[in-house]
């Protein structure tokens, strides 16, 4: 049977590993980061070191450390080196299942015109536009299939006719919803009360035992942190599911450098093991699913082939907004629960009332934003470092001693803050890509990525007309303080804002022109015959909500293709 070498563990890795070894494929698993599973192969719940610790997220538990492998940053190719920020620029979770099992596991599908937005919606003036190679109806059977492979719960009656129209589901899920968070019901109320239409949020979380995994305790540590009780395990069954074939060998701590290739054809990969020492496995084929910033940086290490210079372009964020209600009457526990519990998708209808004329009247045809999280909130180191850094210049405020511990029981910021985040459209643009950073390099000594982002018209367009729609949202939910504001960029404590949600998306574009996209619509790079591609850096589109389950399904789809298992 065929050799596969695997570079990244995480959503589209792990449905890759999974696919192949179970249909008899030998699979080499490379996975930059450390197994925090014991029983990875086992059986029954996953166990794990994880907990609701704040102080791991401060001490890159999760993350990479950006002195060891540290990105940089600009908004502009014409910025100087002085104006480039050196540290951590989106980094997702390095380890055996990536991000996904440290995430809220929110689980959502992208809208018909998502996949087809040039030929549905048109052109955007500035932008890269394209379709998919292929359309909602040829992903929709993966999308099913994952919902029980993972287990999801939500409930399929109270998805809105609009969302039924845009992305038509048939397949109930799983898992009914969970108990709801009081702050999301707060927001969800406000949303109703300007005719807007809230549901419950599909999510890759536990409601009830399943997969032989516990319902979750609703201890509120979601976002952010791996689960405790394994109640959110995601990737871990597809990757345990491939170790039980025994055709998987999976390597943590293991960092590939190189694809070795001659012409059109990969041999194999150069590494370095746990021990720092350097390595070369071969393989028939090679599947790169790193993420959007990281397998576009591995490709141009690698000098694989690029003639019309497409790798690492077409880099997409999501543009976010966020909301924030203020409860000064009651607490609101938006820190409880399994991190909100109700969404909405009506900011992501191009045809929301009034969009298109706002749209039109900027020059544009359309406009959209994407899909609401209402509620969350954050935890008290989170608050204590929000008073002190950004609160703490105010003359005649103490943010120490008994006044600090009054401002902290009181909590505006965190007890009584209900927060809606918005996931909006990021169009693709040529000038936002990743590339080797010509002075910066990582521990290895290898050129760090350096991603250069900016908004363009439409981003900002639609933050004009979509942001003060999301502050009355929060107004209408009966908070007495309200607001809202794009939150695209944030500002670091040792340099200029960076790029910020976590949602990255493009770089290695599937399409069907060698011309103008990386790869083809079965996820095989154009100049080469036996490296594919299988993560978000495909996206052809960024979509107007969370972009996991979308991950996986193209991966699945890919991998059937090379097994020969796709149904036409």
């Amino acid at each position: 049977m065929p050799k596969a070498i695997v570079v990244g563990s995480g959503a589209g890795g792990s449905i890759v590993a999974m696919e192949l070894a179970e249909a008899g494929w030998d699979v080499v698993l490379f996975e930059k980061g450390p197994n925090y599973y014991s029983n990875l192969a086992g059986r029954g719940p996953f166990t794990t070191v994880f907990s609701n610790d704040e102080l791991k997220r401060h001490r890159y538990f999760e993350q990479p450390d950006p002195i060891a492998f540290p990105r940089t940053f600009r908004q502009k190719a014409s910025q100087n080196a002085a104006a480039t920020y050196v540290g951590s620029v989106n980094d997702l979770s390095n380890q055996v299942g990536g991000t996904f099992p440290h995430s809220d596991c929110k689980f959502t599908r992208m809208w018909d015109i998502d996949f087809k937005g040039l030929s549905l919606l048109g052109p955007v003036p500035g932008a890269d536009m394209a379709d998919w190679p292929f359309e909602y109806s040829d992903i929709a059977p993966y999308y099913d299939e994952l919902q029980t492979l993972l287990g999801v719960q939500g409930d399929l009656g109270s998805i809105p006719a609009l969302v039924q129209k845009h992305q038509p589901q048939q397949t109930p899920f799983p898992m009914p919803p969970g108990a709801q968070q009081r702050s999301s019901m707060l927001l969800a109320a406000g949303a109703k009360r300007l005719g807007l239409h809230p549901f419950y949020f599909p999510m890759a979380i536990n409601s009830v035992e399943y997969n032989g995994s516990p319902a979750c305790n609703n201890c509120g540590f979601c976002s952010g942190y791996g689960c405790p009780i394994s109640a959110k395990p995601t990737t871990l069954i597809p990757l345990r599911r491939a170790l039980h074939t025994g055709r998987l060998d999976l390597r943590p701590l293991t960092q590939v450098l190189q694809v070795k290739f001659t012409g059109r054809r990969a041999t194999g990969v150069s590494y370095l093991n746990p021990q720092g020492q350097s390595g070369t496995e071969n393989a028939d084929v090679i599947v790169l699913a790193c993420s959007a910033i990281l397998t576009p940086h591995l490709a141009l290490l690698s000098g694989l082939p690029d003639p019309y210079g497409r790798i690492g372009t077409r880099i997409m964020f999501q543009n976010f907004y966020d909301g924030f209600a203020i409860f000064l009457d009651q607490r609101v526990h938006a820190y409880k629960g399994r991190a909100i519990t109700q969404c909405m998708f009506d900011f992501n209808d191009p045809d929301f009332p009034g969009a298109r004329a706002f749209a039109r009247l900027n020059g544009l045809p359309y406009i959209r934003a994407g899909l609401c999280e209402l509620g969350g909130s954050q935890f008290p180191i989170e608050e204590a470092n929000f008073y002190q850094q950004i609160l703490g210049f105010l003359p005649g405020v103490q943010f120490f001693g008994r006044p600090f511990k009054q401002l902290m029981r009181a909590s505006l910021l965190r007890d009584r803050l209900a927060g809606v985040d918005c996931f909006a459209t990021d169009m693709p643009y040529l000038t936002n890509n990743v590339t080797l950073d010509p002075t910066v390099k990582d521990i290895n000594g290898q050129p760090a990525p350096r991603i250069t982002y900016n908004i363009g018209k439409f981003e900002q367009v639609a933050e004009d007309f979509f942001v003060p729609l999301l502050a009355a949202m929060c107004g209408a939910s009966g908070a007495q303080l309200f607001a809202a504001v794009p939150t695209r960029l944030v500002t670091s404590l040792s340099g200029p804002p960076v790029p910020s949600g976590y949602h990255t998306m493009g770089g290695m574009q599937m399409g069907t022109d060698p011309k103008t996209s990386v790869v083809d619509a079965n996820g095989r790079m154009h100049f080469m015959d036996n490296v594919y591609v299988a993560d978000s850096s495909v996206f052809v589109t960024s979509g107007g909500s969370n972009p996991t389950q979308t991950i996986m399904a193209v991966a699945l789809r890919i991998a059937r293709g090379l097994t020969g298992r796709r149904k036409p």
